[in-house]
Formats: C-alpha cells, sequence, structure tokens
C-alpha cells in the first residue's frame, strides 16, 4: 500500500496538514497556528555557523557541516610508524617498548563544534578513498574502542591530551592525530581493537608478529583482510554529528510535516 500523501495549507494565521486516505481523498490530520509551526522550525534549523569550510590540515580528503558542527575526514598513505606500546593500563606505571609498525590507508574522522575539537574515530582501507560512499574498516590498534555501539564504534581515546582550543580547526586537527600517536599505547580500553583483530591474519596476531612482517613488507597491511565496520566515509560523519546532537536540515514535506505533530492542534 502507498504511503499517504502530505500537503501542508497555509490560510492566514493557520497551517493544515492534509493526508491523502486510500481512495485518494485528502482530510485535514492536523491544524496549528502559523506563528507556533514557524517558531518550531526556527528551533529546527540550524543556524549557519560556518560561512565556510576552514583551512583543513594536510591529508583532509572530504568535511561535512551540520549547523555549528564540523567533522573533518584525513587520510594518510601507508606507512611505517615508530610506537610505543605498553601491556598496562595509564594509571599504572610501566615503560614503553617502542618497535616499527606497518598501516595501511589511515582514515581520522574528526568532531568540533563551534572551533572547538571535541572527538576523534580512526578507521582503515586497502585503497584510497575516492567517495564519501566508500566503506571503512576496523582498525588493530590498542587505544581504539572495538564496541559494537555505532557512536562508540573505532572512537579514539585521547586521555591526558592537553588543551588545544587556542589553536585552529586546522591546528586542532593535527595536534590531535599527533598526540595520538605520540602517546603510546597501553590497555587502558579493555575492549580494544587489537585484541579484536588478532584473529584476522597471523601476520599481526601480535606485537612481535607484527614487527616481524613490518621489515619483511611494509606494505603487508593493504593484503590483509580487515573487518569490515558497516559504515561508509558519509554515515560515519552523520553518524558523529548524531552524537553531537546536530540538528538535521529540513529536506522536505514530511519533515514539515513531522513539527506539526509537536505543537498543539487547534481544530
Amino acid at each position: 500500500m502507498p504511503e499517504p500523501e502530505e500537503t501542508i495549507e497555509i490560510t492566514g494565521r493557520s497551517v493544515r496538514l492534509y493526508r491523502s486516505s486510500p481512495d485518494g481523498a485528502a482530510a485535514i490530520d492536523r491544524q496549528v497556528s502559523l506563528r507556533d509551526f514557524l517558531l518550531e522550525i526556527a528551533a529546527s534549523t540550524p543556524q549557519r555557523f560556518l560561512q565556510q569550510v576552514p583551512l583543513l590540515p594536510p591529508g583532509a580528503r572530504w568535511a561535512i557541516v551540520r549547523g555549528p558542527a564540523l567533522v573533518i575526514a584525513v587520510e594518510h598513505p601507508p606507512q611505517v610508524r615508530w610506537v610505543g606500546w605498553s601491556e598496562k593500563a595509564l594509571d599504572t606505571p610501566g615503560s614503553y617498548r617502542h618497535t616499527n609498525l606497518a598501516f595501511p590507508y589511515t582514515i581520522y574522522l574528526l568532531l568540533f563544534h563551534r572551533g572547538s575539537f571535541e572527538e576523534m574515530r580512526l578507521y582503515y582501507r586497502n585503497a584510497p578513498l575516492s567517495s564519501e560512499e566508500d566503506a571503512l574498516s576496523m582498525p588493530n590498534l590498542w587505544n581504539i574502542s572495538a564496541s559494537e555501539s555505532p557512536l562508540a564504534k573505532c572512537r579514539v581515546c585521547l586521555r591526558g591530551r592537553p588543551p588545544f582550543d587556542d589553536l585552529t580547526v586546522c591546528g586542532q586537527a593535527q595536534t590531535a592525530i599527533e598526540f595520538f600517536w605520540s602517546a603510546g599505547f597501553n590497555l587502558d580500553i579493555e575492549s580494544n581493537c587489537f585484541r579484536r583483530a588478532a584473529a584476522l591474519d597471523g601476520r599481526i596476531a601480535t606485537l612481535d608478529s607484527w614487527e616481524i612482517a613490518t621489515a619483511a613488507d611494509p606494505l603487508f597491511p593493504l593484503g590483509v583482510q580487515w573487518q569490515e565496520t558497516g559504515l561508509s566515509l558519509r554515515k560515519a560523519g552523520e553518524h558523529l554529528l548524531d552524537w553531537r546532537g546536530a540538528v538535521r536540515p529540513l529536506d522536505d514535506a514530511s519533515d514539515l510535516a513531522d513539527l506539526l505533530y509537536r505543537l498543539n492542534d487547534v481544530t
């Protein structure tokens, strides 16, 4: 059965919502005052905080804006990184072991609100981004959540980071990424992506095997079948905006019709 058609009529100081019946006839479903309707539209339409996208950091491939919220996608090519790792939690004393480890394409999603950095997600890919519909894969790093929750999956732990709100958006993005790699990895997150990915490929099963595989072939991560997140770049960005509570734009008549149900019916 087709969905009923919705028609909004504005007459004088009244707004009426008509819905079609199975026989094609339209009947008034709801009537509200024009003043209340316009106030609800104003409350549901985000003010455009960004007149233009700010200067983006090196490696930025994509950005999405919703009102005062901004998500930037940064892509780093395959490379070998010098990283530190400890088998202890952050609050537990212990030394960090440093080693060279190879990585595939790394995608960072950084969330900003009114120009201030708030959150970061990290994903893998075996090829560079070419579309906002490209799929993202889970990483295999310790300080990243392996939770199945859509709003927590691949969330980067940046505990202990210094404040850097006085920097530009570009500067904050670069500083957040640099802090992530320089702070060292540990067992701060019990359900982490390293443990989850260990069974995918023998070359990343342990830190030692990862180190040996890196020395043998720095590009070996491009041959690993990383676990898919079920998210495209666009969907992951929208999830971050949803997490921030950014208001969705009004796109069509059905969105306006939804607003009518938030108001008192005056019929």
